[in-house]
């Protein structure tokens, strides 16, 4: 195995096979996924990408010239109940049309992790490309697509998707405690060098196949990263200390010029206090920060409410997901915002919603 850089996204190899990370925000996140690509590929698997504009229109392109495709995604909206919802169900359509039974697109309520709708070593083969998402829900479904599995994959990608209060010892493999703990010590992405973040991703995800795989070397490299992941759990215990009640159910706190914290740590903190629903998270960090003036608020639903808190209801109709716009959202309890954005539109519908 061996890995490479691109200017929006991260790659490496698994075997003979290309694994291409990336999302599709933007013209150039579609445009850098195409250059990456090399002519001779036979097919393209698409996973845990989120049918966005982009992404669509990517698809489009590689059917064009013809070449396989297929999707393996859990973002559905089989009931869209916004603006939001629709575009997507849209977009899910439309690779439907395109692709026929080579999309298998279903929700996250049926399929909380995108492994279980991929069969172990299913795209196994030359000149196949995986675009997955940069994350470790794309990471494990991806891995299982070309037969590099352990025998919790299944169940431990089911709780990394899920609320990180859940992802305890008891739930978790210690493989899969060790890449959450790595993940947490990675350095922040910066626009002016977006090498140093991106390279470090990519070199923990190849540390985690690796080691998955019987490499002892890779297996002691992540062992190494629980010692930074304790200095910022320590942190984060500190955070916890200054957390407040922005108003009923919905629990803040500041952690700009903290330091590197474990977001597990603090996320547990906030969603044990009484009655919590949301956690805000106001930070320095994130692709909206990068975007916007250098803060970031994070939302997330407490997994007990997430039936019935929609984070995007926050939203104007209708609203597009992108760092440029200052608002990213692909699930429904999931929010990210910019400062204006937080402060014109966001809080005070928190204000009037949860003041009620």
């Amino acid at each position: 195995m061996f890995a490479t850089r691109l200017d929006v996204m991260f790659l490496f190899e698994i075997g003979s096979a290309t694994i291409v990370f990336s999302k599709f925000f933007s013209e150039d996140d579609r445009i850098a996924v195409l250059k990456a690509i090399p002519a001779a590929a036979k097919r393209v698997v698409f996973i845990d990408t989120l049918a966005t504009s982009e992404m669509v229109k990517t698809v489009e392109t590689l059917v064009q010239i013809g070449i396989g495709i297929f999707v393996r995604d859990h973002h559905d909206e089989p009931n869209p109940l916004n603006p939001r919802g629709e575009e997507i169900k849209a977009a899910v359509d439309r690779l439907w049309d395109l692709l026929g039974e080579n999309a298998v697109i279903s929700n996250r309520t049926a399929h909380p992790a995108c492994s279980s709708l991929i069969d172990d070593s299913e795209f196994v083969g030359e000149r196949t490309i995986i675009v997955a998402d940069p994350d470790h829900d794309g990471l494990t479904a991806t891995m299982k697509a070309f037969g590099v599995v352990y025998n919790a994959l299944d169940t431990d990608a089911a709780v990394l998707v899920g609320a990180r209060s859940a992802m305890t010892v008891e739930a978790l493999s210690p493989l899969a405690l060790l890449i959450i703990k790595g993940l947490s010590t990675l350095p922040t992405y910066e626009s002016k060098c977006p090498e140093v973040s991106e390279n470090a991703k990519r070199d923990l995800f190849v540390q985690f196949v690796n080691a998955t795989k019987g490499d002892c070397v890779a297996l002691s490299d992540l062992q190494k990263r629980v010692a930074l992941y304790k200095q910022g759990a320590k942190i984060a215990d500190e955070l916890a200390s200054k957390v407040t009640e922005l108003v009923a159910g919905v629990a803040y706190v500041d952690t700009c010029g903290a330091g590197r914290y474990d977001l597990t740590a603090l996320a547990k903190s906030m969603e044990a206090r009484p009655n919590c629903k949301v956690t805000v998270l106001r930070k320095d960090n994130g692709p909206i920060a990068t975007a916007h003036g250098g803060v970031q608020y994070s939302l997330a639903v407490v997994k007990a409410h997430q039936a019935s808190v929609n984070l995007q209801d926050l939203l104007p109709a209708g609203f597009t997901s992108s760092p440029a716009a200052g608002m990213i959202s692909n699930a429904t309890f999931l929010l990210h915002v910019s400062e204006k954005v937080w402060n014109e539109v966001v809080m005070p519908e928190l204000l009037a919603r949860f003041s009620s």
